[in-house]
């Protein structure tokens, strides 16, 4: 080694001698000079260390000194091949040193091919991989005189050519290429194991040698004559020669065609321009070519890089995580995105296009704004890739972190939304301009009149839910800081007066339009925004509102189709700000457009003179708004006035005055009695004044720990003597102004829901002891409001999966008996909305903490799957129906997006012992879940025998006190030891059983103290166990003496409820193909029992409807029902029929608003669907849905229903016939609530089995399809649908899918 460095040393000095050098023929340099070369011989002065007298001698002295140094070991290889670069590097002038140098290194190259090809399958080589000794050559790019380097670029190619051919079969280094011939012919399954040049070597040449290409461009002078040099640049021999060893790199030279090392993707990532033009600004001509042909290559690879589903929208709720996770922020796509046309872009996917479609879909601020944040987080990874893979002069290599300040990523959140609210509003206004006439005028005497005939409403009122809609959404972000009101106030002035256009442009009145001027009203009603931007622009030079009158439509508040909500929206602002305007009466001298809406001022005038006349008249007309023009009046006051409408409303509701009601639950359940507002009317008043109300209801109504608070002659709130619970309009009032104001009242639903938890956690610690008489009666409201009227808005919720934590301990602790009831129902409908793997992630996540009530910028918590210590559920059929659902997730979903989730943890987590399943059930559950049932439970559950429990009535003759009253004193105290233990309570019910065939009299107050003791979460398990034993015998009794005796335990003593029989019945532990006795005992419960046929047709009767948001008789008709059939839930149902004292006495009695034993039946009966399904007696199934559809108006997701339990059951042998498939969509849906086809109509009304699906229908299907993605807002394919909000499913795309 020591000699090769001494021999390295003296070429080098000598090559700094002042000497004519040889350029032997042949050389590296020589092949890139095109000038003549000039061949003479070195003087041989005996002076120099060293003489060039054999160039070829000198070479092989070079080759075999390196060599020999390798040899030894006492160097890696990698080493002495950098110091014999090194030293060919620091030759610069001596031009036949250099050459030789050159011819050294590739001899020298080419024997360490040879030697790493010899040792291909020898492990433990001298040296390293050749791909390292490949980089060392790479160093000889620091050569900066072209001719130099672009004979180090040539030996590099050289090199590689040499790789290539050996790496595919070539015979020797240095001869062409085989696959057959050579001693070293490679087959193909050897050419992974000759991968001499990985991909990663092969980049980091690349990037080297075009960012010297780059820098070399800016240097480059330019030709001086106009037409350019006839002779080629030194930068253009470069160039070729960079070209030259590309072409090796992907396959396009000579013997490497077709034999690539890296894609040509990975090549047009590396060939980045972008700093070359930053640095410089210029190009040359011949570097701006090739910068072309990278954009379009790059142009190209990213119509390629982009999926086919790359421009698919973000489906709420539908969307899987792979396609949650944004394409354009993906680093591949963003190296390419730069290089796309303006119209690629647009059709392409962009964090922008998914926020607007979030929007238009209705999706949850919360999941908004996780999308945002992912996109954030997915975008910072690709800027740091991008930056890594750009070339930045005299970067220091590592990892490029791209940090941003809080308030960068505040304002890049803010400009974002408000770009996609600025497109949504935009193509929301022009839609309503199309469907609305304002060229035609309106008859001048309606506009002076302000009668309700002549209240100036458009043909189209539906339309405006679409812009209340978007109102509530932009209300929102600026209420909570995600967009501040100047920025919302510049973009939609830009909207009509684009920036840097006259202001007097031709196109401008068109662009004009009020619904800007009303939704910017919105935003004056927040406090801050009227006493901070509004304010200091009043007290300046007014340009917003200067703004506002530019912006202003005279024609369309006189047009056929004027709106007074919409049109006096600049009036309105005047109105409202009027005590903050300087010099009022010189504001029209200011401001000379002032002129064209002032003559509507006196409008605005007479609306608030008449609101103020008809409230302090206390005329009930204009605030209940039971017309469309009364609540237009009502709502166009609500516009000029900060909060006099919301107050007005709320002392409607709850007037000052006593006039106290009494609920259904008995004389300690009273109320306020108030009025009631009509929907019509809350959907159309201002958000602000929907904002005020919900708040002034929660604080005043919904206290969950004081109960009902009154403010009177200016008192702090207080309680009233006589008054504990809410007026039933007030319940009413809260939900429907959740739903049609969703986004600005979404805190207020999560101060509930964590009230609900903190009541959750408070059972464990003391059960319903520790909660106050308040408390219980707020949650039993809560719990009937979710449940009755907020399952459609909870199945959309981002957080409906993880609900079920808020119900965890109180469903075990709850002793509560009415309580329990609807707690235990809305378990049952919450773990049925569930669609989605959220919900088995939150079956395993005990570290959930309850909703974050950050309204903006949610943090993402990481899920850490743990199977918990106790099992969710106490009571089987909520265990079982849980079980079944997540069977239909895994099924619909699968577990694709929750990796590391084990799916047997969740379904061993549902119930303290293991679920068993008849076959019939285990046929239609998916194979995940089949297999864990099949491999932990047995066939079948065991039934109690009738002797066994005839011996232990024997056993125990305490038993007869529960028919004998004259049974010994204290056998009523046994009875209640005896079943306090777990083990016998199934027993209870049978020992019952068999007593009340022999006296169907039984001693209630006896059997009520025993029954007190069970906890009401194992009345369904003790149910079931009464079903299996009475089915089973069956054969020895005659269903006539059973069915009557059964109907009186369910309805005449209420020892046991309807719904739990019914489910006890079909909950799929047996198979119910061919059993008749079972089979029967259904038929009996749901369609013959008398009892329930008289609930059943009295129900009918009332005529309850699907659209109960609008059913103004809703109320009365709950009174009616519950009048003739009251509710008991402690057993205490005929004593009170009797007049006989009950004792110990009934518990606190809660508050019925819209639960009923019809309620509580359908769960169980949607349940019980798929299990008759299975069953295969389609008589019994058609007229069960026959029958029983009518409870289906009460269903708030039967859409979602059908298709789940056809999606399940799809080749079920009972559904293959039309009669069941049309009485099971006659049943479950709601015709006149759904847009359907003609063709599925006709099928479902007419019976008409003639459906062909043709290429007419499939088209049809694809263009609404097409048009719900693309947000297109056309007129309603179906008149009278209920609004947007109260829709099953809100979100039109998802709708359409569906």
């Amino acid at each position: 080694m020591d000699k090769l460095v001494h021999y390295l040393l003296d070429v080098i000095r000598s090559s700094y001698q002042d000497l004519e050098y040889l350029v032997p023929c042949g050389s590296f340099l020589g092949l890139f000079d095109e000038r003549p070369i000039k061949r003479t011989r070195t003087d041989g002065s005996a002076t120099r260390a060293f003489e060039f007298d054999d160039s070829e001698s000198t070479c092989n002295s070079i080759g075999r000194l390196t060599l020999d140094a390798i040899d030894t070991g006492k160097m890696p290889a990698v080493d002495v091949l950098r110091v014999v670069v090194d030293a060919v590097r620091n030759i610069h002038d001596a031009s036949a040193v250099l050459d030789i140098g050159f011819r050294s290194l590739f001899e020298i190259y080419q024997k360490r091919l040879a030697y790493h090809c010899a040792n291909r399958y020898t492990t433990g080589a001298v040296g390293g991989t050749f791909g390292e000794e490949y980089l060392i050559l790479t160093k000889l790019f620091e050569l900066h005189r072209p001719r130099t380097w672009v004979a180090a670029v040539r030996l590099v190619s050289m090199v590689t050519k040499s790789a290539i051919g050996i790496m595919y079969g070539g015979t020797t280094p240095g001869e062409a290429p085989s696959l057959s011939t050579g001693t070293h012919a490679a087959s193909l399954s050897e050419i992974s194991g000759l991968n001499f040049l990985p991909e990663a070597v092969c980049r980091e040449t690349i990037r080297v040698v075009w960012r010297l290409l780059l820098d070399s461009a800016a240097t480059e002078r330019q030709p001086a004559s106009v037409l350019g040099s006839a002779r080629r640049t030194r930068w253009q021999i470069r160039f070729d020669a960079t070209l030259e060893l590309f072409d090796c790199f992907v396959g396009r030279s000579g013997q490497c065609l077709g034999r690539p090392l890296v894609s040509y993707y990975t090549v047009s990532r590396e060939l980045d321009p972008g700093a070359a033009v930053a640095e410089s600004g210029l190009l040359t001509d011949e570097m701006q070519a090739i910068v072309d042909l990278c954009f379009a290559r790059k142009r190209r690879l990213g119509r390629i890089l982009l999926p086919p589903d790359g421009s698919w929208p973000l489906i709420s709720h539908a969307s899987r995580a792979h396609t949650v996770k944004h394409v354009y922020d993906q680093p591949a796509y963003a190296l390419v995105r730069d290089s796309l046309t303006f119209e690629e872009t647009e059709r392409g996917p962009s964090a922008n296009k998914y926020v607007a479609d979030l929007l238009y879909q209705r999706a949850p601020t919360d999941e908004i704004f996780a999308a945002i944040r992912n996109h954030r987080i997915t975008k910072k990874k690709a800027m740091a890739a991008v930056a890594n893979d750009s070339y930045v002069p005299n970067r220091v290599p590592g990892n490029v972190a791209v940090e941003e300040s809080v308030d960068a990523e505040k304002h890049e959140v803010a400009q974002l939304l408000l770009e996609a609210m600025a497109q949504r509003i935009e193509q929301t206004v022009r839609y309503i301009q199309r469907q609305c006439d304002f060229e035609t005028l309106l008859n001048e005497q309606r506009l002076n009149d302000n009668s309700d005939a002549s209240m100036i409403v458009p043909r189209n009122i539906q339309y405006w839910e679409h812009m209340n809609e978007i109102a509530d959404q932009l209300y929102y972000f600026v209420l909570f800081d995600a967009i501040p009101y100047k920025a919302v106030h510049e973009r939609l002035y830009s909207l009509v007066f684009p920036r840097d256009s006259d202001i007097q442009a031709g196109g401008s009145l068109r662009r004009r339009d009020n619904s800007y001027i009303w939704l910017l009203l919105q935003l004056f009603h927040i406090e801050k925004v009227a006493s901070g931007p509004i304010r200091a622009d009043l007290a300046g030079d007014e340009d917003m509102l200067d703004q506002l009158m530019q912006m202003y439509n005279e024609n369309q508040i006189v047009s056929k189709d004027a709106f007074y909500v919409r049109d006096l929206a600049l009036q309105a602002a005047m109105s409202h700000q009027h005590g903050k305007i300087n010099d009022n009466q010189g504001v029209k001298f200011r401001h000379p457009r002032m002129a064209v809406a002032m003559p509507f001022a006196a409008v605005v005038f007479r609306l608030q003179q008449e609101f103020g006349h008809w409230f302090r008249e206390e005329r009930p007309e204009l605030l209940a708004g039971d017309t469309v023009c009364r609540a237009m009046k009502t709502a166009a006051v609500s516009q000029f006035r900060q909060y006099a409408v919301p107050n007005a409303l709320y002392t409607f509701l709850v007037p000052p005055r006593e006039a106290i009601g009494q609920l259904p639950s008995g004389p300690l359940t009273t109320y306020q009695q108030g009025g009631r507002i009509s929907t019509l009317l809350l959907d159309n008043i201002n958000v602000g004044g929907k904002h005020r109300l919900l708040q002034l209801v929660y604080k005043m109504m919904l206290a969950h720990e004081m109960g009902p608070q009154f403010q009177v002659d200016g008192r702090p709130p207080a309680a009233r003597d006589g008054i504990t619970c809410v007026s039933p309009h007030v319940v009413d009032t809260v939900y429907r102004l959740l739903y049609n104001a969703p986004y600005s009242n979404e805190l207020m639903m999560k101060e509930v829901l964590e009230k609900l938890r903190r009541c959750d956690e408070a059972m464990v610690r003391g059960g319903v002891a520790r909660l106050s008489a308040p408390t219980l009666r707020w949650l039993y409201t809560v719990y009937q409001l979710m449940n009755c009227r907020l399952l459609r808005f909870f199945k959309y919720y981002a957080h409906a999966s993880h609900l079920v934590h808020h119900l965890r301990h109180s469903l075990v602790h709850v002793t509560h008996r009415q309580l329990y009831g609807s707690l235990e129902c809305f378990a049952l409908c919450l773990v049925n909305l569930q669609h989605d793997v959220g919900f088995l992630q939150a079956l395993l996540d005990p570290g959930y903490h309850g909703v974050s009530l950050e309204p903006v910028r949610p943090e993402a918590r990481p899920v850490r799957y743990s199977k918990p210590s106790v099992a969710w559920f106490a009571c089987a059929m909520l265990a079982r129906n849980a079980a079944v659902v997540i069977a239909r997730i895994v099924a619909m979903r699968g577990l694709g997006d929750a990796p590391g989730l084990v799916l047997e943890d969740c379904l061993a987590s549902l119930a303290p012992q293991s679920l068993s399943w008849a076959p019939a059930v285990l046929r239609f559950l998916p194979r995940q879940v089949r297999a864990y049932y099949a491999r932990t439970t047995a066939n079948s559950e065991s039934v109690v025998a009738p002797a066994d429990v005839r011996r232990l009535i024997e056993a125990r003759p305490e038993h007869r006190a529960l028919i004998d009253a004259s049974a010994p004193p204290g056998s009523e105290m046994a009875l209640a030891a005896l079943y306090a233990d777990a083990r016998h309570r199934p027993l209870f019910l049978l020992a019952l059983w068999e007593l009340l065939l022999e006296n169907p009299r039984p001693v209630l107050s006896v059997v009520r103290r025993v029954l007190l003791g069970f906890p009401p979460s194992q009345m369904s398990a003790c149910t079931a166990a009464l079903v299996d034993y009475i089915a089973a015998s069956i054969d020895t009794t005659d269903l006539s003496i059973v069915g009557p005796l059964l109907d009186s335990l369910m309805f005449t003593f209420r020892i046991v409820q309807h719904e739990h029989v019914v489910f006890s019945l079909v909950r799929g532990a047996h198979d119910l193909r061919g059993d008749k006795a079972r089979l029967g005992l259904v038929r009996h419960v749901l369609l013959e029992s008398v009892e329930f046929v008289a609930r059943l047709g009295e129900w009918q009767r009332l005529d309850f409807q699907g659209r109960y948001w609008a059913d103004d008789g809703q109320w009365r008709k709950q009174e009616e029902y519950l009048a003739r059939f009251p509710e008991y839930f402690e057993y205490e149902a005929q004593l009170v029929a009797e007049g006989v004292a009950v004792d110990p006495p009934p518990a606190l009695p809660l508050p019925i608003y819209y639960e009923t034993a019809m309620v509580r039946l359908l769960p169980v009966l949607e349940y019980a669907l798929g299990r008759l399904i299975e069953a295969e007696d389609r008589s019994l199934l058609c007229d069960v849905l026959d029958r029983l559809g009518i409870l289906y108006r009460l269903h708030q997701v039967p859409l979602t229903t059908l298709m789940n339990t056809l999606f399940v059951f799809f080749d079920a042998p009972a559904l293959h016939n039309s009669t069941v498939m049309r009485s099971l969509a006659l049943s479950l849906l709601d015709m006149t609530q759904q847009s359907f086809t003609p063709e599925f109509t006709r099928f479902v009304t007419t019976g008409d089995d003639q459906w062909s699906v043709d290429a007419g229908y499939v088209c049809r299907m694809l263009a609404r399809i097409s048009r719900a993605i693309t947000r297109h807002l056309g007129r309603p394919e179906k008149d009278a649908l209920p609004e947007s909000h109260y829709r099953e499913i809100p979100n039109p795309i998802l709708l359409v899918l569906t």
